[in-house]
Formats: structure tokens, C-alpha cells, sequence
């Protein structure tokens, strides 16, 4: 699986920095000046990784079944990455990129589905760009606090014309779409290694159709999915326990009924965190769609390390 764009890491003195103004929960919510674009504070972090200031927000839908992955391109560019699972018991990332870095090219980019609404409705009116969708589910995504972003509506930000695979240019979208929102406060809190956890060198979750197991590899972990090790690491995972229940809609394009799912993430259950080859066990809560999840252990913040998080959403 190839990846375009790995983001640096904050080293030494400059990390511990960035690690204690990220711990404080130094967070403002995203504006835009009345000319249209978005105000810009040079000492806001970026509350996604904890590392830089924030940017404005793009969200892709990616492609994550059979040759699929080893078609995938700039995930390793993402700030978060959620794992959702989708018909079939399969699984789909929805991936969320920061204009300060970019990856050159995005893909396979997939159909967007019930579930990205209400994750992303706790990021503001970012851009998501997606495939296409359902057509019961087309209302609902105009509705939503979202800048669409499809071939339908932006072909010349998308390679092969829509056909697949297809893959989006971040940097162009940004360039284009000055109004999306900056990055904002959706629950993640970043600092030093907390007190306690367990010792671990592995985890792993799973869905009906799909697998993925985190093997620690120096400062974060190497991740396989399906059986098949991958080029794609993260610092920190969040196995976040949630219900899987029937989706709205019902896809009949293909000549047979393909029944969709939704993954409840707004309400509260528990969750296993991983940093620092260790694993602490604790709660995540979200009180409405548009709220950050709290991610707690014994009642306090779990702090991550600063970088990229991969969030996986299992019963």
C-alpha cells in the first residue's frame, strides 16, 4: 500500500512544547472573517495531532477492500483516520487531511455513507469529498454542515474523470474552497505518557468482513489489514466500542437490495487506547453530533502522544 506524504515529526525540545500547550486543551472554535476566508491565529494548535497550527479541514471517504489497498494513496498524509464499517461487514476509512500539509493525491475515493454525517458534523463545515451515494442518502448529505465535494460537482479536482479508481487533489481543494473551517476541538487531548497502562507490542479489531491488527514499531505502529501488512503507521489507535444497528436506506442500484449499516457514535461506551506500546482501557462520550467525544480513563482525559490517530469503530 502506497502513501505519498508522511508527516515529520516534532522532535526534543519543540515536541515538548507542542505537548504542553496541547495538554492546557488550548482550542478555538473556527471562524471566517467577512470577506469569506477563514481567521487565522498564529498560536492556535492544530487539536488533531497536538503538532503545528490548526488548518482548515478536508474529509475523503477512502476505498479499503480487496486490490483496493494496494491502491490507496496519501492516507499516511491524514491527521485521523476512522474505520467504519459499511454493507457486508467490510470496512471503509473516512480519513480527515490539514491544508498545512497536504498529500499530493487521495484515493481510491469511495461512496459516502450514514455514518460520515455525524462524525464529521463535530468538525464544522469542512470539505468532504466522496464518490458519489445512495440516493435516500443524497438529502441527507446536502442538508449537513458539509462542502461536498464529488466528481459530479468538482471533476477537475478528481484523476480518471470519476471512473475508478478515482483519486482527489487536496491541494487543489484548498487552494479553491477558502472557506472551510478550521481545524477544531473534537475531543482529542494530547500530552505526556499517562501514569499506569499495560505493556502490550500488539492490538487488534475486527469487523464481520474485516481485520486489522497495530504491531508496535519504534514510536508508534506498523498496521496490517486483513492478514496483510501495509506501508501505513500511526502514533496513537483508539479501539472505540460503539453499536452497529440498520442504516435508513436501502441501495438497489446493483439489481439486488444492499442493506446498509450506521455506526452509532454519538451517545457513550467504552474504548481501549494505545501509546507508547502500552494500552489503557477507559470510556468515550459524545453528548450530540455536533459535540467533541471525550475520551476518558478512571474520569480524567487520556492524553495521546502527538500525531496521527487512527480511530476504530467495532461493536
Amino acid at each position: 500500500m502506497s502513501a505519498l506524504t508522511t508527516r515529520p515529526r516534532v522532535m526534543g525540545a519543540a515536541k515538548a512544547c507542542l505537548v504542553a500547550v496541547s495538554a492546557l486543551g488550548i482550542c478555538v472554535a473556527a471562524g471566517c472573517a467577512s470577506g469569506g476566508r477563514p481567521v487565522q491565529s498564529p498560536v492556535r494548535p492544530n487539536p488533531l495531532t497536538g503538532i503545528g497550527t490548526a488548518g482548515r479541514v478536508l474529509a475523503v471517504k477512502i476505498d479499503n477492500v480487496g486490490i483496493a489497498q494496494s491502491q490507496q494513496r496519501g492516507l499516511d498524509g491524514a491527521d485521523v483516520v476512522y474505520v467504519v464499517q459499511v454493507e457486508g461487514g467490510l470496512s471503509r476509512y473516512l480519513a480527515v487531511f490539514d491544508s498545512s500539509h497536504p498529500p499530493g493525491q487521495v484515493g481510491p475515493v469511495r461512496s459516502a455513507r450514514q455514518t460520515d454525517i455525524p462524525i464529521l458534523a463535530a468538525y464544522g463545515r469542512v470539505g468532504f469529498a466522496y464518490s458519489g451515494a445512495i440516493p435516500g442518502l443524497l438529502p441527507d448529505l446536502h442538508r449537513a454542515n458539509l462542502r461536498t465535494i464529488t466528481p459530479a460537482t468538482a471533476s477537475d479536482l478528481f484523476s480518471n474523470g470519476g471512473s475508478s479508481p478515482t483519486y482527489i487533489r487536496p491541494g487543489q481543494v484548498f487552494s479553491r474552497y477558502h472557506d472551510l473551517a478550521l481545524a477544531q476541538d473534537v475531543g482529542f487531548r494530547f500530552g505526556p505518557r499517562m501514569a499506569g497502562g499495560t505493556p502490550v507490542t500488539s492490538a487488534s479489531a475486527a469487523m464481520p468482513a474485516a481485520s486489522f491488527t497495530f504491531t508496535r514499531d519504534g514510536g508508534g505502529w506498523h498496521i496490517a489489514v486483513d492478514g496483510h501488512p501495509t506501508s501505513l503507521t500511526t502514533v496513537n489507535i483508539i479501539i472505540q466500542h460503539v453499536h452497529v444497528v440498520p442504516g435508513k436506506y436501502t441501495d438497489h442500484n446493483a439489481g439486488h437490495p444492499d442493506n446498509e449499516v450506521f455506526t452509532v457514535t454519538t451517545g457513550s461506551g467504552t474504548a481501549d487506547f494505545y501509546r507508547d506500546g502500552r494500552v489503557w482501557h477507559g470510556r468515550w462520550s459524545k453528548l450530540t453530533d455536533t459535540s467533541p467525544t471525550r475520551y476518558t480513563v478512571n474520569g480524567g482525559p487520556m492524553l495521546l502522544a502527538p500525531g496521527e490517530t487512527y480511530v476504530i469503530l467495532v461493536r
